[in-house]
């Protein structure tokens, strides 16, 4: 609106459309006739609002995440992604080494150290089948029991029926 030319007292009154949730809250509660400009308003706004920017962390932060004793592997990705999210520019190298810097110790984390891997998107893909295997092998040992023992009634009763001719 400003390179159109459009004077300020349109500019401050369709300001407030472009704004939604605590922006919009903020404005609504202005006194009324208590801006005059839109550098004024513009000023108001950002002096409103600034303390609300979040600003990026720096790779360093990454470091400190580590998996805690009883996390699992997938609640460890979520949190250390969530935190990558935050890192302005982070180099693929060093997400990987913050990632198994905080792994605790074991297969998954012996496997990453034995097949070198170069990108973050690798190591994730690695821990995906990870995750799976391992969950596939839980639901095997976890196969219910009731299964097995009606294969073993089943194979008595059909024992039983060829002892008694039934």
């Amino acid at each position: 609106m400003h390179l159109q030319g459009v004077a300020d007292a349109i500019t401050c009154r369709t300001f407030p459309t472009t704004l939604k949730g605590a922006a919009r809250l903020w404005f609504s509660r202005l006194a009324p006739n208590s801006i005059s400009t839109f550098k004024e308003l513009s000023a108001q706004f950002t002096a409103h609002f600034i303390g609300g920017h979040q600003y990026k962390k720096s790779t360093a932060c990454l470091m400190s995440i580590k998996q805690q004793e009883e996390e699992t592997l997938r609640a460890y990705i979520s949190r250390f992604n969530k935190e990558a999210l935050s890192i302005d520019e982070a180099d693929d190298k060093i997400l990987v080494a913050a990632f198994m810097n905080g792994l605790k110790e074991g297969k998954f984390l012996f496997s990453l150290y034995k097949n070198d891997s170069k990108t973050m998107s690798e190591v994730l893909y690695r821990a995906t089948k990870y995750i799976n295997a391992k969950d596939a092998l839980l639901a095997r040992e976890d196969r219910p029991k009731k299964r097995e023992r009606q294969e073993d009634i089943q194979q008595d009763q059909g024992r039983k029926k060829v002892r008694t001719g039934n």
